[in-house]
């Protein structure tokens, strides 16, 4: 099995969402406890990002350098675990060098967007198939949408 990681930004770059409704983001912070919880890792709502272009830019890097899990386990401990601004260039810049990337390199890529175009060939990808929001999961030409047992991604998996 070979897993292919895709950019998808839940509140895309440049684009301004409208207002949520009230009790919206009440429920949304008390989701994200809950799957803390139920999942039994840490998990806090950031109060830090507001998009992840930058992030995403930066995960076409590391994988491109062999380094592509390891980025999107410390991107999801910065966003979910330490609070901290995933579409800041110096944060992701730190970041990426803790992991062991070249910090000059990757800051480079994210200043001239050199992965620009591939977070947004990733994102049309995703509206043609009608991915609405992540996590998600494609086998074969099957997919489920959000939080998943691991039972049901086995299943998945097994019927592709």
């Amino acid at each position: 099995m070979e897993v292919e990681w895709k950019a998808f930004e839940l509140r895309p770059e440049g684009v301004e969402l409208p207002p949520k409704p009230p009790g919206y983001m009440e429920q949304a912070k008390a989701n994200v406890a809950r799957m803390s919880e139920q999942y039994g890792i840490e998990m806090k709502w950031n109060e830090q990002s507001k998009h992840s272009r930058h992030a995403l830019e930066g995960a076409k890097f590391a994988e491109q350098h062999g380094l592509g899990n390891e980025y999107h386990d410390a991107m999801f401990r910065a966003h979910f675990q330490q609070d901290k601004a995933i579409n800041d260039i110096d944060t992701l810049v730190e970041i990426a060098g803790k992991i062991g990337l070249d910090q000059a390199s990757f800051r480079d890529a994210l200043e001239t967007r050199r992965y620009q175009q591939r977070v947004i060939e990733d994102t049309e990808e995703a509206q043609q198939i009608g991915v609405t929001g992540i996590p998600c999961y494609i086998a074969g030409n099957k997919g489920v949408m959000g939080a998943q047992t691991y039972e049901s991604l086995v299943q998945l998996i097994e019927e592709a």
